[in-house]
C-alpha cells in the first residue's frame, strides 16, 4: 500500500495581491476593470552593487563540506534556496517583484553537470538584474561576464514571447561553490507561483518570504510542510517607505532532493510547496461573481469567475467563429459527425503552445483564429464556441494532469490545474470528455494524463469536483529488427517500428508539424539514443497522418560494436534498439513510492543472419525473464530453419503504484535486464 500523504496547513494570513507568471495575456489584463487598486503605494527596490562584497557571506561549515551524510549519492548539495516576493506599485501596475537567491557546492565529477544554468522569463514575467559566480576551492572567485548570459528563444506565437536566459558558470569543479541571484517582476493579482522548498539535490536551507498589501488576505496552503516539526512560518508586519502590509515567512531545512529518476511521483506529491490564493479584498469589486471584497472561498467561486470569462470570450467570438465553422462542417448534418469534424479542426489546424497552466483567461478568438496558435484555455474555448455555432452545448472542465498530481479539495485555486478539457453531455445522463489539446489522436482517446484525474467541472455558477473516468488506452511499440553482421564488428540494420497509441501520439506531435529535414533530423536523435553511432542510410514513414492507423518508421543504419569477431566464433548481439545499458535506478535508499501512471508495452524481434558464410548458430543465450512489482522482461532467442537466429525481447509494466520498499526487487530486475541485453548469439563454422 502507498504511504498516506502528510496532513496540510491551511491559513488566512492578511498578504497581498498575488501573482501567476504565465502567457502575456495575464500581464495587463488579469484585473483589469474588475479591481481598483489601492492607491498612495510607493515603490523603493534596492539595486544590487555588482560587487562582490554585497553576496550573502560564505560560512566556514559550507566551506568545509564536502559530503551530506543524509544522501552520501549526493552529486552536489544546495546550501541556500531562497525567494524573497514583495507586491508592489509600479506606475499603474501592481507588480510582485521577487529576488532570488540561490547557492550550491558541487561535491564530485557528475556534479558538474549543474554548471549549466536556463531560468525562464515571458512577457508577463520580466526577469532582470541577473548577477552569478563561482567560488574555487581555493577562494577564488570567477564571475559570470553579462556578455555571457544569453537568451534563448523558446516560443514567440502571436502576442506570446518566452526566453530563457542561459549561461555557464566558469571553473566548474568538485569542491567549488556556484551561485547566482535574480530579480523576477511577475504580473497578475490572483496568483502567486507556487514554491518548491527543495531542489533535485539535497538542500540546507531554504526560504520564502512574501509581502502583501493592507486589506488583501490570501488563502495560504503549505503542503508537506509537516514534515518538518516544529517549523512554524511567521507573520509579521512589513514596512518599506510609504508601503505597508503583512509579511509572511517560512524557512526549512534538510530537504532531501527530488532527483529526476525513473517512476517517481509528480514533484508536489513529495516535496514541500508554498502555494497561495487571493482570499479576500476590501473594498475591490469582482464582476466575474457579481460581489466585492471575497474571491475564491469555494470550488464555486473558482468556477464562476473561469466560467464568466471563458464564456465571455466564447460569445464575442461567435461572429468571427461562425463562417469558418460554416466551412468545416458543409456537407455534415449528424450532430454527432459535427463533434468529431469540428474538434479534428480545432486540434489540427491551431498550434498548441504547450502551457501548463490555468488562469481563467483566453485570448480573444478573432486573435486565436489570426495567429493560429492556441494554449490550452484557449483550445478549449474555440472548441466550445465553434460547438455553439452549430447549436452544441458544452462545458469546460479544469484538469490537474497525473504529470503534476493529485487536487486538494480544501484548497480553492487554478494553480492545481494544468489544463482544460471539454465535457459533452450525453441523452443517458453521462457525460463525454474531450481534449481539444491532443492533436494526432483518435476521436476520443483519453490521454494517461487524464485518465482518473482530479478535475473541476465549471456548470454555470457551480464548481463541481471529479475524478475523470479511468480509461486504459492500449499503447504499444513494436520493433521488427533484420541485422547483417560485417567483418568489422558493426552489422548493416532494417528497422520497422510500429507505434500504437499514446506512442504514435508522440511520435506524430514531434513528426507532423515539422519540415522535411527537422523529420530526418528527429529520426537521426531518435536512433542515436537507441543505438549509439548508428549511420542512417535511409528512412521512410507510413500514416503519419493517418490518426487511426499505427505509426510506422522503416529505417536502413549501419551501426557499430554489434559483433565481437573471434578466429572461428563470431558474437552477435541480440538486442538492438530498446536495450537498457544501465540501471535508471540510483544505489541510494529510496524513500518515494513508485508511479506507473503510464504503461509500457514494449515488444522487439531480432532476426540475426550468419555473419559469415557457412557458419550455424552454435550457441543461444539463456532465456532471461526479469520481473518485479511493477513490471516484467523476457528475452529468448532460437535457430530458424534458414540458418538465422530470431531473438525475441519484450516489456511491459501497467498503470498503478507501488511504496518505495519496492526498490530492491525493482532495482533487482533492472540489473538483470542490464544483464540480459548484453547477450549475445555465438556463430562457428561447422564441427567447430
Amino acid at each position: 500500500m502507498i504511504p498516506s500523504r502528510q496532513p496540510r496547513r491551511f491559513r488566512h494570513a492578511t498578504p497581498a495581491p498575488v501573482s501567476r507568471s504565465g502567457p502575456a495575456r495575464l500581464a495587463a489584463s488579469l484585473l483589469a476593470a474588475a479591481l481598483c487598486a489601492p492607491a498612495g503605494i510607493a515603490f523603493a527596490a534596492k539595486e544590487p552593487s555588482g560587487g562582490e562584497s554585497d553576496w550573502p557571506e560564505i560560512t566556514a561549515a559550507e566551506k568545509a563540506l564536502t559530503s551530506v551524510p543524509e544522501d552520501p549519492e549526493a552529486d552536489a548539495v544546495v546550501l541556500v534556496k531562497e525567494r524573497d516576493g514583495r507586491i508592489l506599485r509600479q506606475a499603474d501596475d501592481l507588480v510582485n517583484v521577487i529576488r532570488y537567491h540561490w547557492r550550491m557546492k558541487i561535491l564530485n565529477e557528475r556534479g558538474k553537470r549543474y554548471g549549466e544554468l536556463r531560468i525562464r522569463a515571458s512577457k508577463g514575467s520580466r526577469v532582470d538584474e541577473l548577477e552569478a559566480r563561482t567560488i574555487k576551492p581555493d577562494g577564488s572567485i570567477v564571475p559570470v561576464a553579462p556578455d555571457q548570459v544569453f537568451e534563448k528563444l523558446i516560443i514567440e506565437v502571436g502576442s506570446l514571447r518566452v526566453v530563457d536566459k542561459v549561461f555557464n558558470f566558469p571553473s566548474v569543479e568538485p569542491g567549488a561553490i556556484i551561485e547566482y541571484r535574480y530579480t523576477r517582476h511577475d504580473n497578475g493579482m490572483l496568483f502567486l507561483d507556487p514554491y518548491f522548498f527543495a531542489g533535485e539535490e539535497f538542500t540546507l536551507r531554504s526560504r520564502v518570504t512574501q509581502g502583501f498589501l493592507a486589506g488583501t488576505s490570501y488563502t495560504i496552503l503549505c503542503d508537506l510542510c509537516d514534515l518538518y516539526p516544529p517549523v512554524q512560518p511567521v507573520i509579521g508586519e512589513w514596512r518599506d517607505v510609504k508601503q505597508k502590509g503583512q509579511l509572511y515567512s517560512l524557512e526549512l531545512k534538510n530537504l532531501p532532493g527530488y532527483r529526476d529518476e525513473a517512476l517517481m511521483p509528480p514533484e508536489r506529491e513529495t516535496t514541500p510547496r508554498l502555494d497561495m490564493v487571493l482570499h479576500l479584498w476590501k473594498g475591490a469589486p469582482i464582476d466575474a461573481l457579481g460581489r466585492q471584497d471575497r474571491f475564491f472561498i469555494d470550488w464555486a467561486s473558482v468556477a464562476q469567475y473561469a466560467g464568466y470569462y471563458y464564456a465571455r470570450a466564447i460569445k464575442d467570438g461567435q461572429a468571427a467563429l461562425k463562417p469558418i465553422v460554416e466551412g468545416w462542417v458543409q456537407g455534415v448534418a449528424d450532430p454527432a459527425a459535427r463533434v468529431k469534424v469540428i474538434l479534428r479542426h480545432v486540434q489540427d489546424d491551431f498550434r498548441y503552445i504547450d502551457w501548463d497552466t490555468v488562469v481563467g483567461r483566453t485570448h480573444r478568438i478573432d486573435s486565436i483564429l489570426k495567429d493560429k496558435s492556441a494554449d490550452n484555455e484557449d483550445k478549449a474555448v474555440l472548441f466550445l464556441a465553434a460547438l455553439k455555432t452549430v447549436g452544441i452545448d458544452g462545458l469546460p472542465v479544469l484538469v490537474a494532469s497525473k504529470e503534476v498530481g493529485s487536487v486538494n479539495p480544501k484548497f480553492y485555486s487554478m494553480t492545481q490545474f494544468t489544463h482544460v478539457i471539454v465535457a459533452l453531455p450525453k441523452p443517458d445522463g453521462t457525460r463525454e470528455y474531450l481534449d481539444p489539446t491532443l492533436s494526432y489522436a483518435p476521436y476520443g482517446f483519453v490521454s494517461w494524463e487524464d485518465s482518473g484525474a482530479g478535475a473541476l467541472v465549471l456548470n454555470g455558477k457551480e464548481g463541481e469536483l471529479i475524478d475523470l473516468p479511468t480509461k486504459l488506452e492500449l499503447s504499444t511499440t513494436r520493433h521488427r529488427v533484420t541485422l547483417r553482421p560485417r567483418t568489422d564488428g558493426g552489422a548493416d540494420i532494417d528497422l520497422q517500428t510500429e507505434f500504437t497509441g499514446e506512442d504514435a501520439i508522440d511520435v506524430r506531435e514531434d513528426l507532423v508539424p515539422a519540415s522535411g529535414a527537422a523529420r530526418e533530423s528527429w529520426i537521426k536523435d531518435w536512433l542515436q539514443a537507441r543505438r549509439p553511432g548508428a549511420t542512417l542510410t535511409a528512412h521512410s514513414i507510413e500514416n503519419l497522418e493517418t490518426v487511426d492507423k499505427p505509426l510506422v518508421l522503416k529505417l536502413s543504419f549501419g551501426a557499430p560494436g554489434m559483433v565481437t569477431i573471434a578466429d572461428e566464433v563470431d558474437l552477435v548481439r541480440a538486442c538492438v534498439i530498446s536495450c537498457r545499458n544501465t540501471n535508471p535506478l540510483s544505489r541510494a535508499n529510496r524513500t518515494h513510492p513508485f508511479y506507473v501512471d503510464r504503461g509500457w508495452n514494449v515488444e522487439e524481434a531480432v532476426t540475426i543472419q550468419p555473419p559469415r558464410e557457412g557458419m550455424v548458430a552454435s550457441q543461444m543465450p539463456p532465456m532471461a525473464v526479469a520481473k518485479s512489482a511493477i513490471g516484467s522482461m523476457s528475452l529468448s532467442c532460437s535457430a530458424q530453419g534458414d540458418g538465422s537466429v530470431r531473438c525475441l525481447r519484450s516489456f511491459v509494466a501497467r498503470r498503478n503504484r507501488w511504496p518505495a520498499s519496492e526498490q530492491p526487487a525493482v532495482r533487482a530486475m533492472y540489473d538483470r535486464i542490464v544483464q540480459a541485453d548484453r547477450a549475445t548469439v555465438a556463430f562457428a563454422a561447422p564441427g567447430s
